[in-house]
């Protein structure tokens, strides 16, 4: 099963999907794609990053020698994805990074793809956090999705924003069973005017995130956020899984 996190900046895509990938892990071992150049995710699962594949890129470039003769770049760093992952017992990391240099971005999410292609099959449950927008699935990094996430602030601008984000998905072919519009950080019940506003967008579903002050205290110690399940956001956890996997 193939989940993807879309959204605005600082919606808690990352927050949700580190939850996400801990909730799932403990059925199948999971993989978790950082498909932002700007990385967090690692932070909020306390993984250590081994590398990614804007570093691997950097290093042939200033190294290219180390590719041998009749091997593109691109098919070294996919023979040597393994490398650069974050293994744990329950979850398997692969960090997009940041690559540098010109045209570096269509290369990188060229060879993300290629990843995609190659590692998804091999999981029960692949869970991907996009940067915010939709840069990867404009360029198809992602050609479809199980279900998708968008998830928005508890704002109409927010939920607006999202739908567009939907329609763009509409407009270059991603393919989905199914996507979820989470509206995240309510602040006790949610107003009729946002619900109704979240309902006119055609979404399968929409989720209200309650807002938890454990992750707004958790947040000011420290990166690693692990959420217990009997708290508002982690009951609310519980559910959405069972509405993603239907």
């Amino acid at each position: 099963m193939i989940i993807a996190l879309v959204g605005k900046g600082g919606v808690g895509k990352s927050t949700i999907s580190s939850q996400l990938i801990r909730a799932l892990s403990k059925r199948d071992v999971t993989l978790a794609v950082d498909a932002d150049p700007n990385s967090n995710l690692c932070d909020k699962l306390g993984m250590e990053v081994t590398g990614t594949i804007g570093g691997l890129r950097n290093e042939i470039v200033a190294h290219p020698d180390m590719v041998p003769a009749g091997v593109s770049k691109q098919d070294y760093i996919s023979t040597h994805i393994r490398q650069i992952m974050t293994e744990t017992k329950d979850i398997d990391l692969l960090v997009m990074g940041r690559p540098e240099g010109e045209g570096c971005y269509c290369f990188t999410n060229d060879v993300l793809k290629n990843c995609f292609n190659d590692l998804i099959p091999r999981y029960r449950y692949a869970v991907i956090d996009n940067e915010a927008g939709m840069e990867h699935l404009s360029r198809r990094v992602l050609p479809r999705a199980d279900v998708i996430l968008f998830v928005s602030d508890p704002t109409k601008v927010g939920v607006r924003t999202a739908a567009r984000l939907s329609e763009l998905a509409d407009e270059v072919h991603i393919e989905s069973d199914k996507r979820i519009l989470i509206i995240n950080n309510v602040f006790g019940d949610i107003s009729e005017q946002l619900m109704d506003e979240a309902r006119s967008h055609g979404f399968d579903d929409v989720f209200v995130m309650p807002h938890d002050d454990f992750i707004s205290r958790a947040a000011m110690e420290g990166d690693v956020i692990e959420v217990p399940s009997d708290t508002p956001f982690g009951k609310a956890m519980s559910e959405l899984i069972n509405i993603i996997e239907g």
